[in-house]
This record gives structure tokens, C-alpha cells and sequence, in this order.
């Protein structure tokens, strides 16, 4: 988990494959062949009240299949 001040956001990379998710622009990100911290291929970043929420099943399904 990164936190982003200057972007105002949180920033949660998962083991999850990005093709089994539909990406929503703004909220989740493929990070596959991108150079970046964390050692998920599914970056998912929460910026607003609601982003947590919306969040939980992917952290979940990222924890379950650990």
C-alpha cells in the first residue's frame, strides 16, 4: 500500500490478473510490463469515500487466493 499525498490518493497493488477484472478508469489499473512498486499486477487506488468500499472484494478475492 502507497500512500500518494500528492495525488490525494491510496494506492493498493494486488495479486490479481487484471484480465479477469473489469478495469474502471480512475479506480484500477493493469500494471503488467509497467515498473512500479508493490508486487501486484492489479493496481487499485482509493481517492474518495466510497473507494474503500468498492475495493473490499477485490482486496478479498487478492487475500483468498493467496
Amino acid at each position: 500500500m502507497i500512500f500518494r499525498s500528492k495525488h490525494a490518493a491510496t494506492l493498493v497493488s494486488l495479486r490479481l490478473d487484471p484480465d479477469t477484472v473489469t478495469l474502471e478508469e480512475g479506480f484500477t489499473r493493469d500494471m503488467r510490463g509497467i515498473g512500479h512498486l508493490g508486487t501486484g499486477d492489479l493496481e487499485v487506488r482509493l481517492a474518495s469515500a466510497a473507494d474503500p468500499e468498492k475495493a473490499v472484494p477485490l482486496i478479498r478475492w487478492a487475500w483468498e487466493g493467496a
